[in-house]
């Protein structure tokens, strides 16, 4: 529907979109996503990024053509290779991990990831904080640091209850 969308209205043409989403079991996850929104997982005190960017400054770090540094600053971050509703037909990346009990889902879109360094959001959802508070404090950190664009986040915290675990 974007890409018709986008086909048939000549102010839209070339627009596409990026997209995380999960599919969470009491024992593992499934992520799909497509662009550079991300999907991370907070565990035992710990950011991991469980997805990669499908953007031209991620292929020249992956190929060891810049630094992590210069990624972040590089003026082309912005380009993407892959995006929702640029092309007919699309390709999603899809992945099953194990989903651990105490562990948080991070789901945000480069709005926040493009301002908010990852040390960063680990300090905050390993803060005391509740869940709702942490996702406040990481949009409110976003838009400190500039927040020229959308600010999407989802924050999955998986606890177990005393009577799943015991």
């Amino acid at each position: 529907q974007i890409y018709d969308y986008a086909k048939e209205t000549p102010e839209c043409e070339g627009m596409g979109t990026t997209l995380v989403a999960v599919i969470c079991t009491s024992e593992f996850i499934t992520v799909g996503h497509i662009g550079d929104s991300r999907c991370y997982s907070f565990t035992d005190g710990e950011l991991k990024q469980i997805t990669e960017d499908h953007s031209l400054v991620n292929e020249l770090l992956r190929f060891g053509q810049i630094s992590k540094e210069a990624a972040e600053e590089h003026p082309k971050k912005n380009v993407l290779l892959r995006a929702l509703g640029t092309d007919e037909k699309v390709e999603f990346d899809v992945r099953s991990i194990d989903f651990e009990a105490n562990a948080i889902l991070l789901l945000c879109s480069d709005g926040l990831s493009n301002k908010v360094n990852g040390d960063t959001m680990q300090e905050i959802l390993k803060s005391t904080m509740t869940i709702e508070e942490k996702g406040k404090s990481l949009v409110q950190l976003a838009n400190d640091f500039g927040g020229e664009d959308n600010i999407t986040i989802v924050l999955i915290d998986y606890v177990v209850s005393e009577k799943e675990s015991g």
